[in-house]
């Protein structure tokens, strides 16, 4: 069984150790917490920089149930942005024992981007945490190829390439497309459904991306084609807000049907693997 990791996008309304609390009762072994919010101002900020009583409470809960932190996020990149400035979430992300981040790349010069990512790759290494390049069809990433390009062009070791179901979809990527990732470019996995026809304009898609995505299996993106197209045992990331449910269905109550959707695409997958070996 591989790493599943509940991500903060899921429950967002969840304070980071309230996240951990809920992340243990559903069977989840980690946590993604956002630590640096990816869409001010209408995103909060949690006090979980330096030695903040909110930080303390989340290590307190991390320690009585036993859930680690996995990944962390958000770190936007363009021009003009202070890469020093990300150091007090590094340095938290340290604390609590992430190894991941998430980037987002809103330069759309990727030479820029390149010299960004290297520079954010550096900073990073010094807090074991390494760099996931996330192309989302709105930003200065829009495609998986453009993911690729930067992540290699920048040519720091500590680089990967963020691969989301949803993006994969939006961007029209397919599983063949992913096939022809370099295999070291991809250390994890988010995971996700959604429901309806593709949108055509980034505003409906910033809002599913946000907002109402689909537990796995309960809407019609090609998860097995396109997991099945990568590594096995790949750690797994279910960042999947359904806000819809939220008004009848506790975050509890939430993360436990996602745990049991991601935990029935395992199946899946294993089944199918293990066909394509027969």
């Amino acid at each position: 069984m591989p790493i599943v990791s509940l991500d903060h996008l899921t429950l967002f309304e969840l304070t980071p150790p309230e996240l951990v609390e809920v992340a243990a009762m559903a069977g989840f072994t980690h946590v993604g917490l956002r630590l640096n919010p990816a869409a001010p101002p209408q995103e909060r900020q949690h006090p979980m920089l330096g030695d903040s009583p909110m930080r303390r409470e989340t290590l307190a809960r991390m320690q009585a149930t036993g859930v680690a932190v996995f990944d962390c996020g958000v770190f936007r990149l363009k021009r003009g942005v202070d890469v020093a400035a990300f150091e007090p979430v590094l340095e938290s992300a340290a604390v609590l024992g992430a190894r991941h981040a998430v980037v987002n790349g809103d330069e759309p010069d990727p030479v820029m981007l390149a010299e960004l990512l290297a520079r954010l790759c550096e900073l990073g290494e010094r807090y074991r945490v390494r760099m996931h390049l996330e192309f989302t069809p709105w930003t200065g990433i829009p495609t998986l190829a453009s993911a690729v390009r930067v992540v290699e062009s920048c040519g720091h070791a500590n680089a990967r390439v963020m691969i989301d179901p949803i993006h994969v979809d939006r961007s029209a990527a397919t599983p063949a497309d992913l096939r022809k990732v370099p295999r070291r470019l991809v250390d994890y996995v988010q995971v996700c459904d959604a429901s309806g026809p593709r949108p055509m304009d980034f505003a409906t898609m910033i809002h599913q991306a946000r907002n109402e995505r689909a537990f796995p299996g309960e809407g019609n993106l090609d998860l097995v084609g396109m997991l099945g197209a990568l590594p096995t045992g790949l750690p797994l990331s279910l960042e999947a807000p359904v806000q819809s449910l939220a008004a009848t269905l506790t975050p509890v109550e939430r993360a436990r049907r996602g745990r049991a959707a991601i935990d029935a695409l395992i199946t899946t997958l294993e089944r199918a693997h293990t066909c394509i070996r027969t």
